[in-house]
């Protein structure tokens, strides 16, 4: 699968881009605030339907339109695929907009799950070095990404999971009435237990599968020195068991357990919503005990990982974007990136501040292009 053509209007800082790409290595560079980023940025969006960046669209439009327009062509097993992606404000009452998004593909309009059905890509920015330093909502976040844009099914749990959870906060949080309360409660919570069980077995499951994969790279990397483990924690198992049954009745059990813990704070304590993964280096925490060129080594490894589950799934490579992530790399880390790219041939898009951080060999391969004030010059 392979990115062949994109055009934007407003979009960000880019007014009117068209540009072609190559289905090996795209390279970008140049200064910050340029608009590298956007680029990315809005390749994922032709892909995924969404922005890696923000959860907000309307600052996708450029502020002084109302309105984006972008289009890209991507092949994927020989077959061309148009599509097209729209986003409007759309004046509802005075100063109050709405925002119209509309997504086709070949020309006709689709729902976003049908995109992230047929395409699939893996971002790696600095960003991503807080999924093993930063706050567990950091990883829960990058578990529920790339677990939904491999099995559609667990993101459709995931919604149903977080829309229970969210009417089982209410009522804890307002029904006054005790008997009402619990009685509400005993509606919601097999609910809330039969949603939630799916996405701890999903997860548990996945995080064998990717920890496996990046234990490789991690060791291809550090030339056997070094082994990486994936430690799954789970505030309801004590016991990781592939089971749909013992995670429910531990579901449900720790529930009955602490239903007046829970009463009393007026929230859910317990569930996947909670949960955390460690990422280990020869059994350390590496988020407490690891230097940073091991963090960032990890986290390489974790997304080479990500190519490797999604070409297993769909038979074929995902587009792969590296936002300024050369930078965060020492040279035999981007040497080593860098080859893994060339020999798997994954179309990669990569920006970068500098074209020192790649060697000769690699430039020759490469179509290279500088961005400056928001449009696109070939080099």
């Amino acid at each position: 699968m392979y990115l062949k053509t994109l055009r934007l209007n407003n979009y960000r800082n880019f007014l009117k881009l068209s540009i072609n790409f190559t289905p090996n290595l795209n390279i970008f560079i140049g200064d910050n605030a340029q608009g590298k980023t956007n680029l990315l940025e809005a390749l994922y969006l032709i892909i995924r339907g969404n922005s890696y960046r923000t959860k907000n669209d309307q600052e996708l439009i450029n502020w002084s339109n109302k309105s984006t327009c972008l289009y890209g062509e991507i092949n994927k097993d020989e077959e061309n695929f148009q599509i097209n992606l729209s986003l409007e404000k759309k004046l509802e009452s005075f100063n109050k907009f709405k925002l119209i998004k509309t997504i086709k593909i070949n020309q006709n309009i689709q729902r976003k799950s049908i995109l992230n059905k047929e395409f699939k890509g893996v971002v790696f920015s600095p960003e991503h070095l807080q999924i093993i330093k930063g706050a567990p909502s950091i990883r829960r976040k990058f578990l529920n990404e790339q677990i939904s844009q491999i099995y559609p099914l667990y993101y459709r749990h995931l919604t149903d999971y977080y829309r229970i959870l969210g009417q089982r906060n209410n009522i804890l949080k307002k029904e006054i009435n005790q008997r009402g309360l619990r009685e509400r409660l005993l509606i919601w919570d097999p609910q809330l237990i039969e949603k939630g069980s799916f996405l701890i077995l999903t997860r548990i499951k996945f995080l064998k599968k990717i920890n496996y994969l990046a234990n490789k790279f991690h060791q291809k990397i550090t030339k056997g020195k070094e082994n990486l483990k994936i430690i799954y924690q789970s505030n309801i198992l004590k016991d990781q068991q592939e089971n749909i049954s013992f995670i429910s009745k531990a579901f449900e059990d720790k529930i009955k357990e602490h239903k007046e813990k829970e009463i009393k704070y007026k929230i859910s304590l317990f569930g996947p919503h909670r949960d955390d993964f460690l990422v280990c280096i020869n059994e350390f925490n590496i988020a407490s005990y690891g230097s940073q060129g091991q963090q960032r080594t990890s986290v390489l490894s974790l997304k080479l990982a990500e190519l490797e589950l999604i070409k297993e799934r769909e038979g074929v490579y995902p587009i792969f974007l590296l936002d300024d992530v050369m930078s965060e790399l020492d040279e035999e880390r981007r040497h080593f990136l860098l080859e893994l790219i060339m020999d798997k041939k994954v179309q990669t898009f990569i920006t970068s501040i500098s074209l020192d951080y790649f060697n000769s060999n690699i430039k020759e391969k490469s179509k290279i292009s500088k961005i400056e004030g928001g449009k696109i010059f070939a080099l």
